[in-house]
This record gives C-alpha cells, structure tokens and sequence, in this order.
C-alpha cells in the first residue's frame, strides 16, 4: 500500500479528486484507489489516496502516472508517497517534467517495494 499525499496542506478537494480520477484511468491501478480523506474534512487537513501496489510493475506504473498527472498540473502541489516501513519520495509539478528525476523516483519506488528496505527519497525543485 502506497499512501499519497497533496502538498500544500490546503490543496482544494478537486485536485484530490482530479488526482483519484486520473489514477483510476489506468486498469493496472483502478481497483486499488481509495480516498482516504472523506468530502467533509475540514480544509486544514493534507488530502490523502491510497494505492493498493503489490508488485514493482504497479510501482512503476503509479509513479509514471503521478508525474503524467503533474506535468498537466498548472498550480503549485507536491505529491508525496510513502509506504509503511519508511520509504518516501515527493515529486513536484517541476520535478515531474524532468524525466531523470521521474526515472530515479520509478526506481527508487521499485527498490524500496522489492527490497522491503526503508529509505527516504526527495525530488523537488
């Protein structure tokens, strides 16, 4: 499981839902994306997803879709992902077009699902 979190802490519920959506458009993620914020938080909440990710494929294709997302994205927000155990990386809407960072980001996340090995991975700008 892949927890994702919107940056800044005030992000409005349509960037949530614009993420949730865009997730669920791809078949390898759709059924593994849960809302983990319900419509009545209040806005002083980090909106967060959850991903379901059992295997470094869906890793890759969870990361690759996050920064689809961003590249689109024309206000500031950061994504953060984190998975039990400690790994985390964050990718920004300006980190997201540079495609060597998304490519250390995928491989990083892939490592750290097949190596169950906590660390912590940081690209922003």
């Amino acid at each position: 499981m892949i927890t994702l979190s919107l940056h800044p802490d005030l992000p409005s519920a349509d960037a949530r839902r614009s993420l949730a959506s865009w997730l669920r458009a791809d078949d390898r993620l759709r059924e593994g994306v849960t809302t983990t914020s319900p419509e009545g938080m209040s806005a002083d909440r980090t909106d967060t997803l959850r991903v379901a990710v059992g295997d470094a494929g869906t890793a890759m294709v969870l990361v690759q879709a996050v920064a689809g997302w961003l590249t689109h994205r024309r206000d500031d927000v950061t994504v953060t992902l984190a998975r039990p155990g400690g790994w985390s990386a964050e990718l920004d809407v300006h980190s997201a077009r540079d495609m060597d960072q998304v490519t250390a980001l995928i491989d990083a996340a892939v490592r750290a699902l097949a190596d169950h090995q906590p660390s912590v991975e940081t690209y922003d700008n």
